[in-house]
């Protein structure tokens, strides 16, 4: 029996595949896990498919389990069903600039012509040019060019504050000197920079650098993608790419990432590579399009965008066109609750990932261990009941021969991928130090951890707090004096933990990059009755702390935070023993506002039909989608722009008045096969009570018929009597006549 993942993925049996347990096709290079997909019909043919043998699908987390309970609008709602199929779900990314990210263009730039760089005479004329090293550092690199021998010196030529046009200056003489019989590279080291110089020898790498000849050191470019979340695109592009052993997926640079069940649209980054490779390398991505290449002297990073812009279509909705605009209009004046959406907490119900949350702010590193090895479907599976079977985490000799006979099963991609592999793999080596093998797990899935349990008390105060004051600001609530950042470990409705990969830096970073930067807590003022009087403040300015040692607390609702926190056998400040999961909390709006909203119903009559157009749609030609005007189905076409952090499943779940969670919406998804049935079952009954009719017609035929039929017996039963009395009267009289001719004769 094979297990089918959520989105009905499955590989293709192309290069690289290596069978259930090697797998290395393009589509999950990730290898591991089930499909991260929401629910119902997929616009995949194939399916995605595990050697193991699944349980039972476990039930998923519902809204009233995160927190989720109350809406800021009193209408009636309506029936529409959220990703019904992913082409429903567009996103594209607003950068910081408030364009729009559209793929309009496939087609890499041509380079500018290089400009004739006028060298001076010494470069020109003589050997070695003093202007740029001394005669010194000539002398030492000639006699390193003439050296014999299996030892080889190197000379190192501090460029510390140089610019970088007068370090490519040194590397151009020495090669037009010794041409490629001395390799140039510059190092770091020490927070140092130095042009190093080694004699050319076999595995030593030649300087064949191609000059940078376009307008900036980082190559921009949209990146266009269906049914695969951004993580899973930056490492596929840059395995296409097959130019650099040393570029890793953590080399492409993003602001946000996107969600996978959906067709969206964003900006990447790479440092210095031609987008003419990119093009090239990425024709044969199916699913993946890139295009509308600029160049910029910033690398892209997380949180540098103003948001995203939605285009969702609901379908089956089965409202009149009054109650959707009166929704809609409501959504539009009156925004929603800015809750965590369920994507938040994974895709697991059976321990979503705010409980590892919880177990790791305890030091509670055991339990987490096992939550995080939870046994599960996918590639994976065999790995994790081996860990379970041992034993576990129980013990350190258990632990030990557990995590061993786990590791041995596990794919071969995955040590570098997933952070259960990770994990496997580090107990193994040190099932003692468990602080130490969950350090392996990568930071940004320990913090996605983190997060999400604050993110839950986040939710259940906010819940509290609009029921004990309403939708007014109240004395003892919390306004930001400077603009609020939201924390970007995970954009909109982007990704699950399932989606983390760890950012992988060259060792000579590592060090640099690792050391924690303080988050910087913006400052909240707390609203007094002069507030509330002078009709400055609006709910939409109200803010609530997530949990940390960092925030200020409103006084109003200050003891329902302690109350959640003691019970779950916390403190107000968030701290631990390990500095790692310290957290210092922040500031999140309590109500947001979609932007540029605006909204429209469409007829059709095709459920698997697209019904809104795409980016790459419009580049293949496409103008027209299912969309009929007398069709037998309704659905709502919205467009709206929100901010960074901010959840479009909330806002949808404010429209409609419905659980926003999978297994509600799965439920819906076989309406059209209902509709089918149920007219078939009109059409079966017409025809039964048809056949009544007409059955009834022929028995009152039939009756007309025999009536018919008794006539004729009758008028011919009258006849037949007429006939014998006639005959009876004519014998009767011929008798009379001979009895009277008789007594005459006589």
């Amino acid at each position: 029996m094979s297990y089918r993942g959520e989105n009905n993925y499955r590989p293709r049996r192309g290069r690289g595949y290596r069978g259930s347990r090697g797998y290395r096709g393009s589509r999950r290079p990730y290898g591991y896990g089930a499909p991260g997909g929401r629910h119902s019909h997929s616009d995949n043919k194939n399916d995605w498919k595990s050697d193991e043998t699944p349980a039972a699908v476990p039930r998923g987390l519902t809204e009233k389990e995160i927190g989720v309970t109350e809406y800021v609008s009193d209408h009636k709602g309506f029936n529409g069903i959220i990703k019904s199929r992913f082409s429903d779900f567009q996103v594209s990314e607003v950068n910081e600039n408030g364009e729009i990210a559209k793929l309009t263009d496939l087609s890499p730039p041509e380079p500018p012509e290089d400009e004739t760089v006028l060298e001076d005479e010494d470069l020109l004329f003589n050997k070695y040019n003093l202007e740029i090293l001394p005669m010194e550092t000539w002398d030492r690199i000639n006699k390193l060019a003439m050296s014999k021998g299996p030892d080889y010196d190197t000379v190192e030529v501090d460029v510390t504050g140089m610019s970088k046009e007068d370090r490519t200056k040194i590397h151009d003489a020495v090669k037009k000197a010794f041409g490629d019989g001395i390799v140039g590279s510059t190092v770091t080291r020490d927070e140092k920079k130095y042009c190093t110089f080694v004699k050319y020898r076999k595995g030593v790498r030649v300087d064949n650098r191609v000059k940078w000849v376009w307008p900036g050191e980082y190559v921009r470019f949209i990146v266009y993608k269906e049914n695969c979340d951004t993580m899973e695109a930056a490492s596929r592009i840059i395995k296409q790419l097959r130019m650099n052993a040393s570029l890793k997926p953590s080399n492409v640079g993003y602001a946000g990432t996107k969600d996978r069940r959906a067709k969206t649209s964003q900006w990447f980054s790479l440092r210095k590579v031609d987008p003419r490779k990119i093009a090239a390398a990425c024709k044969g991505l199916h699913d993946i399009k890139v295009g509308n290449y600029s160049f910029s002297d910033v690398h892209l990073r997380l949180g540098m965008l103003q948001g995203n812009r939605f285009r969702i279509c609901l379908r089956n909705v089965t409202e009149s066109d009054e109650v959707i605009d009166n929704a809609c209009r409501l959504l539009q004046e009156n925004g929603f609750i800015n809750y965590y959406g369920l994507q938040r907490f994974g895709s697991r119900s059976s321990v979503p990932t705010h409980v590892v949350g919880l177990h790791l702010l305890k030091g509670n590193f055991d339990e987490a261990i096992h939550c995080i090895l939870e046994e599960r479907p996918g590639p994976m599976a065999g790995a994790l009941r081996a860990f379970h079977s041992g034993g576990g985490a129980a013990g350190a000799g258990a632990a030990a021969a557990a995590a061993a006979a786990a590791a041995a099963l596990v794919p071969r991609r995955a040590p570098h991928c997933t952070p259960e592999a990770r994990l496997i793999h580090a107990l193994a080596q040190r099932p003692r130090d468990l602080p130490r093998a969950l350090a392996a797990v990568p930071r940004n899935t320990r913090l996605l951890y983190l997060h999400s349990y604050q993110s839950l008390i986040w939710n259940k105060v906010v819940s509290e707090r609009l029921k004990r004051f309403g939708y007014k600001p109240s004395v003892g609530d919390l306004v930001p004096l400077e603009e609020i950042e939201e924390e970007t470990v995970e954009e909109d409705d982007s990704s699950t933990i399932d989606d983390i990969e760890q950012e992988e830096q060259d060792k000579t970073t590592d060090k640099k990059e690792e050391k924690s930067v303080p988050k910087k807590i913006p400052r909240v003022k707390v609203l007094t009755q002069e507030d509330i009087d002078s009709g400055k403040y609006t709910i939409f300015d109200i803010v609530l702390p997530l949990p940390g040692h960092s925030v200020e607390y409103p006084p109003n609702v200050k003891e329902i935070y302690e109350e959640l926190l003691t019970k779950d056998g916390l403190t107000l400040d968030m701290k631990h023993k390990f500095k790692e999961y310290s957290v210092c909390g922040g500031y999140r709006a309590a109500l947001a506002r979609a932007r540029a909203l605006s909204w429209r119903t469409l007829r059709y009559d095709e459920p698997l039909a697209d019904l809104q157009l795409a980016d790459a749609d419009e580049l293949a030609g496409r103008r027209r989608t299912a969309e009929l005007p007398d069709g037998k189905y309704k659905a709502l076409l919205i467009t709206m722009t929100l901010p960074t952090s901010v959840y479009a499943t909330m806002a949808l779940r404010e429209l409609l008045r419905v659980d926003t969670s999978s297994d509600t919406q799965a439920k819906q998804n076989d309406y059209h096969k209902k509709k089918d049935a149920n007219e078939e079952n009109v059409k079966q009954e017409n025809v039964n009570q048809e056949t009544v009719k007409q059955e009834n017609v022929s028995q009152e035929n039939v009756k007309q018929e025999n009536n018919v039929n008794d006539g004729v017996d009758n008028n011919v039963k009258s006849e037949n009597e007429n006939g014998v009395e006639k005959r009876k009267g004519e014998e009767e009289s011929k008798n009379g006549d001979c009895k009277k001719a008789k007594m005459n004769d006589e």
